[in-house]
């Protein structure tokens, strides 16, 4: 996945997503699906990027 960006509701910042997956939802959109890139944070970032 290339850079895309997210922000991270756990650590409130906004960064790149780490280990992104596309993913496509039951509704036809797109989304990358990864993890917060900051250090020491284990949040979820998801976004609709299609």
């Amino acid at each position: 996945m290339s850079n895309v960006e997210g922000f991270c509701l756990k650590c409130k910042t906004y960064g790149p997503i780490k280990d992104g997956k596309e993913i496509k939802m039951a509704n036809g959109r797109t989304r990358c699906a990864g993890f917060c890139s900051q250090d020491g944070c284990t949040g979820k970032i998801s976004k609709i990027i299609s």
